[in-house]
């Protein structure tokens, strides 16, 4: 009888004794060698059945028990965490597979054995089994989700985050620790590396502001230096010659103005991630910005042509007055004398379609997305200009969560840029 109960496969199977002894003693004989219940001889057979039938029921009820509880462990082993059970003793009484595998160890070989001497660090074990106290002792709920490292058989540290909750008898009483695990080592490697990223980025955000404030004022200050002196020297020019070279001065040193503007301009807009709209009118908008290229379309000998309804709002930051400049500017710059340049306004179901339209050389096919991008734009012989205009007009209408583009101008030569905005009703 006691080899069929060592025998785990067998040894929940009911026995019955069949025994002509009665004794109290001879009863607990039995008991400790294994019987679950007694018959006097002779056997009734009734009572008999009645026995087999009632033992084979909490058999059948164990045997169910026994496959849920299995059930329930196998879907341990298949969940990503660490999941261990300690008794009172900080004694390992279950480890799920893939807490095992994480740690290096053979389930079986590390049953039974001390959890906090085995695998938690040294510096945390007296900080763990305060926990663990605390917890069997009902001083403490549970934990908020401590982090500390473990060792793998390899005597690794690995970082980890862990849960813990009781585990209570019939009676309410505290029994066990159940604890749950995440390994988080290369989470927190990431995080690092993500703060030094970081740093760095702010780093760079200081430089980049820095060489916007030397772009606005000690580069600026030089050139207006520049341009007062040549407008002094205009006077004082004796020869055709000498106002040649002071015309080439000044034209260049505007240049170089512009290109300083511009460049802080970009600067300034790239660290803007969000802006106000305001319900602004861009008729009036456009009419007040072709008025102040009243000279140079003058000095070119063109003429501005608007087409666009009275009124027409939309909502926008005022920054969308930089578009406006720099696409007209650009048209002026690049257009042939003696022609027209139409600024157009039209309805787009719930938008407004801006095109500003030159009779200039045109954008080649294979440039037109490149146009608008400053850096991919550094070696495009055949584009004319700098490029930072345009590169404002992009991020000012990206901001916008708008649309912009270039098509070949159908009328001839030249081309049509376009924006869009949302209408303001």
């Amino acid at each position: 009888m006691q080899d069929i109960k060592h025998d785990y496969k067998l040894d929940f199977i009911p026995i019955i004794m069949l025994t002509a002894l009665s004794s109290r003693d001879d009863h607990q004989k039995g008991i400790e060698v294994g019987a679950d219940d007694f018959l006097k001889k002779p056997a009734d057979r009734f009572e008999l059945d009645k026995k087999i039938t009632a033992l084979l029921r909490i058999k059948e009820q164990h045997d169910s028990l026994l496959h849920d509880r299995n059930k329930a462990y196998e879907y341990l082993d298949y969940v990503g965490v660490l999941i261990a059970v300690l008794n009172k003793d900080y004694k390992l009484i279950h480890i799920n597979q893939k807490g095992a595998d994480i740690l290096g160890y053979n389930r079986n070989n590390i049953i039974n054995r001390d959890w906090i001497d085995l695998i938690v660090s040294e510096s945390y074990t007296d900080l763990v089994k305060s926990k663990c106290d605390m917890l069997i002792n009902g001083i403490m709920n549970e934990p908020e989700c401590p982090e500390y490292p473990i060792m793998t058989i390899t005597r690794k540290e690995n970082l980890f985050k862990w849960h813990y909750s009781v585990l209570k008898d019939a009676k309410g009483d505290i029994t066990n620790i159940l604890m749950s695990g995440e390994d988080i080592t290369e989470k927190r490697k990431d995080e690092i590396k993500l703060m030094e990223y970081a740093k760095e980025l702010q780093k760079s955000n200081e430089i980049k502001d820095l060489f916007t404030d030397v772009l606005r004022h000690d580069l600026l200050n030089p050139a207006g230096l520049i341009k007062s002196f040549t407008e002094l020297l205009e006077e004082t020019a004796t020869s055709e010659k000498q106002e040649r070279i002071i015309e080439n001065i000044k034209r260049s040193n505007i240049k170089l103005m512009e290109l300083i503007e511009n460049a802080a301009k970009l600067a300034k807009l790239e660290s803007i991630n969000e802006m106000a709209f305001v319900r602004t009118d861009i008729a009036s908008m456009i009419e007040s910005v072709g008025n102040s290229f009243e000279q140079s379309l003058s000095d070119q000998n063109m003429k501005l042509v608007f087409d666009k309804p009275e009124t027409c709002f939309t909502l926008a930051n005022p920054m969308i007055e930089g578009v406006f400049t720099n696409l007209i500017s650009n048209a002026i710059k690049y257009s042939p004398y003696n022609t027209s340049i139409t600024v157009k306004v039209e309805e787009l179901a719930d938008k407004w379609k801006i095109s500003v339209i030159d009779q200039g050389d045109g954008v080649p096919d294979k440039d037109k997305e490149a146009v608008f991008t400053r850096f991919n734009r550094l070696h495009k012989e055949n584009i004319k200009g700098n490029g930072i205009g345009l590169a404002i007009v992009k991020r000012i209408t990206d901001l916008h969560g708008e649309n912009v583009g270039v098509i070949d101008n159908p009328q001839g030569h030249g081309s049509i840029f376009w924006f869009t905005l949302k209408k303001a009703f």
